[in-house]
């Protein structure tokens, strides 16, 4: 998401740095920067505490919002997650749609000037990236055996325990009773699978684990698929390539439905207890399959006729969910984002410096020596992240995207003078 921005604002001339968020505190600190854009500054702890040192030290701050399909019940969650001052310390904010912005604005009007609808940025990806082919894929997973394969997207079942940092932000929104059907439709579904895994092995299984799950295949609601020889568990492959080599692609709960349609890929939900609980939009594109002979029955219509049932009816509601959630689906978001750095950047008015609380320094000589390797443990989690980090591999990609976009903007026909005209609004 953060890489076809920074790549714009290098197509407009401006000096770019990207690195990783454990390295923020030194960034900021060694370069001096005049603006921090993060994709999010409230979705960890280390996001919220660099928008918040960036901007007590006067330099300009622009986030984005990489889960931005949130709905009434979600509000705080998605608004502020790990901010616990509750404060916007950024000088804009970018929403994904109009819809999430009124809802916001309504609940805190004081953030009016602050939040702004760039669109969903990150489905630009969809428009622009060419994706790994299938055969490709195949042979980088030694699976060429395969003809057939079949995407399941995983939630994150994990926010349904205490243990979880999310946990007490969930029960709020949803119940105990919530808490306990998503428990049996974890139990039900990672059932369905198993049966249907173990009914198909001419058809390559792709189980793509969320980001967010730290707590293993159970928590993905996939316990035991790991058995099958049909069966590929990723977590770090992109979910571009995940789902455009996928035959279709199937969900429990996630707005990777709306990746797929982009891709011109069918999708269908599996919810064995119905698809009525506190819910985003994006389910009502889908046809829902909720148990074993339903799943089957898709499966062989669709390698029979190309259709998912239930599918091609749908195609009304789709376009609604796209409107609502991603506001735009042209494949310039990431220009309306940029356009709005830029703006911000050349406000005259400038940010106050001030006193760096004392928690914050704390808080960035504590990620330091970690990300030092001080003290030397077997369970730091920043020194071994950024030993994971390769800049050089960054570049590469980045510049390989980069081409992509600009041959974009050929193919649409737009000058520089002409994506400058594309804003936020």
């Amino acid at each position: 998401m953060a890489t076809m921005v920074c790549n714009y604002l290098r197509y407009m001339g401006l000096t770019v740095k990207e690195s990783s968020v454990f390295c923020g505190f030194k960034m900021i600190d060694k370069l001096k920067p005049e603006l921090l854009f993060i994709t999010n500054g409230v979705g960890a702890p280390i996001n919220f505490q660099l928008v918040k040192y960036a901007a007590f030290k006067g330099i300009k701050v622009v986030t984005l919002t990489s889960e931005g399909n949130f709905f009434n019940g979600t509000l705080s969650f998605y608004i502020w997650g790990w901010n616990v001052d509750q404060q916007m310390y950024e000088n804009v904010n970018m929403q994904w749609s109009t819809r999430t912005r009124s809802l916001t604005i309504e609940t805190w009007p004081e953030l009016k000037d602050k939040v702004k609808i760039s669109g969903g940025v990150g489905f630009d990806y969809y428009k622009i990236v060419t994706p790994i082919s299938k055969d490709d894929f195949l042979h980088k997973y030694k699976k060429n055996q395969y003809t057939k394969i079949i995407g399941f997207g995983c939630w994150n079942f994990g926010v349904t325990y205490p243990v979880d940092s999310f946990y007490e932000s969930f029960i709020k929104i949803i119940g105990e009773s919530g808490i306990n059907r998503f428990q049996r439709d974890r139990d039900l579904s990672n059932q369905v699978l198993l049966n249907i895994i173990e009914k198909n092995p001419d058809i390559l299984f792709l189980l793509k684990e969320h980001p967010g799950n730290t707590r293993g295949l159970f928590e993905s609601g996939i316990a035991g698929v790991e058995k099958f020889p049909n069966v590929l568990i990723l977590k770090k492959e992109s979910i571009v390539d995940c789902i455009a080599v996928s035959d279709f692609w199937i969900t429990y709960e996630s707005t990777t439905v709306i990746e797929a349609w982009l891709l011109g890929k069918q999708t269908c939900l599996l919810n064995p207890t119905g698809i009525d609980f506190p819910r985003a939009n994006v389910y009502k594109g889908s046809p829902n399959y909720p148990d074993v002979p339903t799943l089957q029955a898709a499966i062989d219509s669709f390698y029979s006729t190309h259709e998912l049932p239930g599918f091609q009816a749908m195609e009304s509601e789709r376009k609604e969910v796209i409107r609502e959630t991603i506001q735009w689906d042209d494949g310039l978001n990431h220009v309306r984002a940029g356009n709005e750095i830029i703006r911000v950047l050349k406000e005259e008015e400038k940010r106050e410096k001030k006193r760096i609380p004392f928690d914050l320094r704390k808080i960035k000589w504590k990620q330091y020596l970690l990300s030092r390797g001080i003290p030397r443990k077997t369970n730091n989690f920043i020194y071994d992240k950024l030993r994971g980090f390769d800049h050089e591999e960054l570049s590469q990609r980045n510049a390989e995207i980069y081409n992509q976009q600009i041959a974009y903007y050929k193919k649409m026909g737009l000058s520089k003078e002409d994506l400058r005209t594309i804003t936020v609004i």
